[in-house]
């Protein structure tokens, strides 16, 4: 019963760990790397492996929203970029996410949708997984649907020569042969082989199935074989805490079968502690379930029932047979027979289909009507027992139900019947038991201990190799202190005399420069009071001006009123500039341009939408430059307001300031307006804006150029003074 209810287990665990991609390791690497991820693609193959990932771990409810979270982000940038591979594999995922939520037939639904996606657009991987996936979702007893869709698989592996996938495949079909260990052993033997090929040596995944196989066949040697060998090679790859965990309950299951109970119980606690590592229930409630049986069948039954109570699965109201069952048996063992009863009531009411629940419940009846004095009320509970052992091939379930009808015809007093069955006991115990041969298990045992001292050795010599080399560093890192302490003394002595000659010159020159700092900062002082009165009198001029305005009712007067303050405006904020800033000569050009920009937005207040666009690197000018730039940009950018768009609403005015060449520089304002009219081209008309901004450009040793093409450019190039940036 207890090998039977490990396989259920071992199934449910190596199905979780076969569709799992990521490892934690790996998990925490790619969470880290999604966050620092810029490239879309890499972007969401991470998202669709941590979907995965949350989607098979499934320890809470959390765990699947947050893959359905991912999952769709993965898929909306596979939308994006047209990856057809992306968009397959976020599909699928939402069909194993609606699985998850226990809707299975939006699931199918699901699935078969990716599927046929994938077969449309040539996505043979793709639709080799989805097969696999979907031959999980027919139940156990369907044999032939799931070793269809898995052969499909298998078949579009090998088309593809995707030798890594088709292994995990073989894997796969070798754990729905539960009840074959023929099978198993064959499709196994192919993953390892393609393991082999790929020189991939963890194994101990297919190890475990091998020794299930063994286990079923009754070969008790070669499944602890292979279960120490499972046990060193999941050491070896760094195996995680589940698959640790398993292989230890197949090394408690095995040694508990030998009679060798010292070790059955070593590994059972083994297992357990390094289950709550898991931190999967599934596993873990197995495994104590094991621990538990062990703990009864060795009369340990205090212990066993705390392990029990510990199982939190088991809520005690559904029909559960192994632990209604167990927990029955423990309160007999107890005393507690009024708890015992309740129990046994439970179990007479449950509808029990599957065989191995009703061995289980058949057994532990009859232990309770035996352990009750209703010895006469056992017997059909015995001989249903018999039936199925006899049916199944079961030797170990037939000694124990000879065992019951030995115990049942004492209790009646039937000395005849209980001496036939004592003896028909006797004769299965001998020939269960001659089978064990234990020289070659203490041979196994002897190899595999001696395979994990030689490992030790190693690490041992590795170790004290890298402490031989520590210590080594150690002293030479010590002789070099010693070296350089000495220098550095002779080092600091020079200084010291050095610094003392020094002194006296470094006194009379601080003298002089706290002298010369004095002088300079009068001297920035003025400079800066120079540049504050300027900006103020440029903007007492403005309001005056703009006083004169409101006696005035001549458009063009109004007009040229308004363009001087601008003008007065734009120098104005060059001297503002530099009396704040702590450098009096240089003006940054790309903060005086947006600055500038940003004063004729609200100057010229229409109900057209114009759109500014500045593109200007950092360019430091002087005054003289600065003043004449400011000018010429002024004039240039108000006409553009004024006159370019009549009075459309998708204008714009883009401004470009930055470096020609080596020596040049070039600042261009350009509109998508109407242009200048093609009279004013060919007659060369000059207005004073115009003439001004040709004499500013004059001023700066520049040259301007105007294009009139889809709208009006400005170009004026120059060579900066003071030098290059």
């Amino acid at each position: 019963m207890k090998l039977k209810i490990f396989f259920a287990a071992i199934l449910l665990i190596t199905i979780k760990s076969y569709t799992q991609n990521l490892t934690e390791k790996d998990f925490k690497k790619a969470e880290k790397s999604l966050l620092l991820e810029t490239d879309k693609t890499k972007k969401a193959l991470l998202l669709n492996r941590l979907a995965h990932y949350y989607i098979v771990r499934n320890e809470s409810v959390q765990d699947i929203e947050i893959s359905s979270r991912l999952n769709s982000q993965s898929f909306e940038i596979g939308k994006q970029l047209g990856s057809k591979d992306i968009i397959a594999a976020s599909m699928h995922i939402d069909g194993q996410i609606a699985k998850r939520r226990k809707n299975k037939e939006l699931a199918a639904i699901l699935k078969n949708k990716a599927l046929v996606y994938s077969k449309q657009n040539g996505l043979k991987n793709r639709e080799a997984e989805i097969y696999k996936d979907m031959a999980f979702d027919f139940p156990s007893e369907d044999l032939i649907n799931r070793e269809k869709y898995i052969r499909k698989a298998i078949s579009l592996f090998k088309e593809q020569h995707n030798l890594p996938a088709e292994g995990d495949t073989y894997y796969c079909l070798a754990r729905f042969y539960e009840e074959t260990p023929d099978s198993i052993l064959k499709y196994t033997q192919k993953a390892i082989e393609i393991k082999k090929r790929l020189k991939n040596a963890e194994f101990y995944k297919e190890y475990t199935l091998v020794v299930r196989a063994y286990l079923a066949r009754g070969k008790i040697k070669e499944a602890l074989a292979y279960a120490l060998q499972a046990d060193l090679n999941a050491e070896d790859s760094d195996a995680s805490p589940i698959w640790r965990s398993s292989i230890y309950n197949q090394l408690a299951i095995t040694y508990e079968k030998l009679n060798i109970q010292e070790k059955a119980l070593f590994f059972y606690r083994k297992a357990v502690t390094i289950s709550r590592k898991s931190k999967n229930s599934t596993n873990l409630e197995a495994i104590q379930f094991n621990l538990a049986k062990y703990l009864y069948f060795h009369k340990q039954f205090d212990e066993a029932l705390a392990v029990m109570k510990d199982i939190k699965f088991y809520d005690g109201k559904d029909c559960k047979i192994r632990y209604q069952a167990t927990y029955m048996l423990l309160y007999c063992k107890l005393k507690q027979y009024k708890t015992a009863k309740i129990y046994f009531k439970q179990l007479l009411q449950c509808d029990i289909m599957d065989l191995r629940e009703k061995q289980a419940a058949n057994t532990a009846i009859a232990q309770y009507l035996l352990m009750t004095g209703q010895a006469t009320k056992s017997y059909p509970y015995i001989q249903k027992l018999k039936e199925q052992a006899i049916t199944e091939k079961n030797d170990k379930n037939l000694l124990e139900a000879e065992r019951a009808f030995f115990s049942a015809d004492s209790a009646v007093g039937n000395c005849a019947g209980a001496l036939e069955h004592f003896k028909k006991y006797k004769s299965l115990n001998d020939s269960i038991f001659n089978n064990v041969n234990s020289q070659q298990y203490n041979d196994l045992q002897l190899k595999y201990e001696t395979e994990k001292k030689d490992k030790n050795i190693i690490v041992l010599k590795q170790q004290s190799e890298i402490q031989k080399q520590v210590i080594r560093k150690a002293e030479i890192l010590r002789y070099l202190l010693i070296a350089g302490f000495g220098m550095m003394v002779l080092f600091i002595t020079l200084l010291y005399n050095r610094s003392r000659l020094k002194q006296r010159a470094q006194n009379k020159i601080n003298e002089q420069n706290d002298q010369l700092k004095i002088l300079l900062s009068e001297k920035e002082w003025l400079i800066k009071e120079i540049h504050h009165r300027v900006k103020n009198n440029l903007q007492i001029v403005i309001s005056l001006l703009n006083t004169q305005s409101e006696y005035l009712d001549n458009e063009y007067a109004l007009a040229a009123i308004q363009n001087s303050q601008n003008r007065m405006y734009a120098m104005s904020l060059i001297h503002q500039k530099l009396y704040q800033s702590d450098d009096l000569a240089m003006i940054d050009m790309a903060w005086y341009i947006k600055e500038l920009v940003s004063y004729l937005k609200e100057c010229f207040s229409t109900d057209q939408k114009i759109n500014y666009k500045l593109d200007t690197e950092c360019v430091e000018l002087d005054v003289t430059q600065a003043v004449p730039l400011g000018l010429i940009l002024n004039e240039a950018v108000s006409n553009a307001i004024k006159y370019a768009f009549n009075h459309t609403d998708n204008g714009q005015i883009t401004i470009e300031l930055g470096k020609q060449n080596n020596e040049n520089y070039r600042l261009v304002i350009k509109d998508n307006g109407v242009g200048l009219s093609e009279e004013f081209e060919l007659k060369g008309q000059d207005s004073f804006g115009m003439n001004l901004m040709k004499g500013l450009a004059n001023q700066i040793n520049g040259t301007l150029e105007i294009q009139n093409i889809d709208g009006l450019t400005i170009m004026i190039t120059f060579r900066k003074r003071g030098g290059l940036i």
